[in-house]
């Protein structure tokens, strides 16, 4: 009988031991899921939601230049940008959140001839995302631009802006034609926040042109000045002047300054047009006036 309380005793241990031992294998699993795997997926995930957006942002853009090209007023067309991405079902992880916004006047265009300064305000459509896992990017369209940037890496265009340099060597002369997208809000819908799907709307208005003889600089005033910096300095190269004898490029804190009066170019040869298109735009379903 004591034999028989004694195995019985023993087997009640033994239950216990591998209960707790299947127990704390079955954490250990979790536990690695937790740290290694779900990390890895949602930053792939929250990767491939930046890529989204980059289509979305690059379909905004096409979207906004064959109105430019159209002209047709009085007819709003949407397009849907996904804000965030959602977390894992049954394990801890975060979701993706973002934020979509219209800031009108956010960035300025100025050229500075003998005779005259002008400036022009031009509005902007940016997405910022606040992600967990993977770094945090930030799509901007403006002045008929798209650009990238990265608070580590800088910013690049992704989509270049209707901005075209002609240099006639002959005679020396300078044009340089500048077709410029300036976004203005309709309305209070001018920001959005989340993790959904908005879709912003936007709208031919009017364009005006502008004529500048005699031009000395154009300096574009925004934070992504690198984009701009590397995308004139090229463009310039393209058409045949050389940096430092046809012109000077200055890529400042906030601003990309272009001068334009440098030998052998003589000042009243540099012409400067602008197009002027503005495009109005709001965030959410339903045009509200």
């Amino acid at each position: 009988m004591r034999r028989g309380k004694k195995n019985t005793t023993d087997h009640a241990v033994v239950g216990v031991v591998t209960a707790i031992l299947i127990i704390g294998l079955i954490v250990a699993v979790i536990s690695l899921v937790q740290t290694i795997y779900v990390p890895k997926v949602m930053e792939q995930r929250e990767s491939e939601h930046m890529d989204k957006v980059a289509e979305q942002f690059t379909y905004l853009t096409s979207v906004i230049d064959e109105q430019a090209a159209d002209r047709t007023t009085s007819i709003p067309i949407a397009t849907s940008i996904t804000l965030g991405s959602k977390e894992l079902p049954y394990m801890m992880s975060i979701k993706a959140f973002g934020s979509l916004e219209i800031k009108d006047k956010a960035r300025s265009i100025t050229v500075i001839s003998p005779s005259e300064i002008k400036t022009f305000p031009i509005g902007i459509i940016t997405y910022s995302s606040t992600n967990a896992y993977f770094l945090d990017q930030t799509y901007t369209y403006e002045a008929g631009a798209m650009i990238v940037s990265q608070t580590s890496e800088g910013n690049l265009m992704m989509v270049r802006p209707n901005f075209f340099v002609a240099y006639n060597i002959i005679d020396d002369t300078l044009d340089i034609t500048f077709d410029v997208v300036n976004i203005s809000s309709v309305g209070e819908k001018t920001i959005a926040a989340g993790y959904g799907t908005y879709p912003i709307q936007t709208e031919y208005d009017t364009i005006s042109y502008k004529n500048i003889t005699n031009a000395n600089s154009i300096n574009i005033t925004t934070p992504n000045s690198n984009a701009w910096f590397l995308y004139i300095n090229q463009s310039m190269i393209n058409a045949g002047l050389e940096y430092g004898s046809h012109f000077i490029l200055i890529n400042g804190n906030g601003y990309v300054k272009l001068t334009l009066n440098y030998p052998p170019l003589i000042t009243d040869k540099v012409n400067v047009f602008f197009k002027i298109i503005d495009i109005q735009s709001q965030i959410g379903p339903g045009w509200v006036e």
